[in-house]
């Protein structure tokens, strides 16, 4: 009794659309959903979400290299000078040569946004969790993590 109850839930969610139960629809669904509440939040300073992480690494992080930014944000070299060069428009990061490597830091505008950021990051993980549940959240980021780890290996 308890497996049809199971069972009449999966199927009820499966005929949510003809493609919901497919990983590709419903991780797209998902990413567009919550890229939508971090824009939103992130957005109330002229930032979006991309931004928003990259700043929090350079503050950390002061004179981090823009290959250990792609390493530890999971972009591309090119995405990530264009988001430097974006935050350097905004004069919240700078770029330094030191040699032939570039070095970033965190402009006192920069670092001064940064309580900002922390809030809208608390904002975004609340609605999160409001939505799906704080339990729910953990668990479905570990898991939407650990199959983009996997997946990236295969490309």
């Amino acid at each position: 009794m308890k497996n049809e109850k199971i069972d009449a839930v999966v199927c009820e969610e499966k005929s949510a659309t003809r493609f919901s139960a497919c990983l590709l629809f419903s991780a797209n669904a998902l990413a567009r959903a919550i890229t939508a509440i971090g824009d939103e939040e992130f957005g109330r300073f002229g930032l979006c979400y991309s931004h928003a992480y990259m700043l929090c690494e350079v503050v950390a992080q002061p004179g981090i290299t823009p290959s250990e930014l792609s390493e530890t944000l999971y972009l591309t070299p090119s995405t990530i000078t264009r988001l430097v060069e974006k935050l350097e428009q905004k004069h919240y990061v700078r770029r330094e040569s030191e040699g032939k490597r570039t070095l970033i830091y965190a402009t006192a505008e920069g670092e001064a946004i940064q309580p900002e950021i922390a809030q809208a990051w608390e904002r975004v993980g609340t609605r999160y969790s409001d939505a799906i549940g704080k339990n729910d959240v953990c668990q479905l980021t570990q898991q939407v993590f650990k199959a983009a780890k996997s997946l990236g290996k295969e490309s």
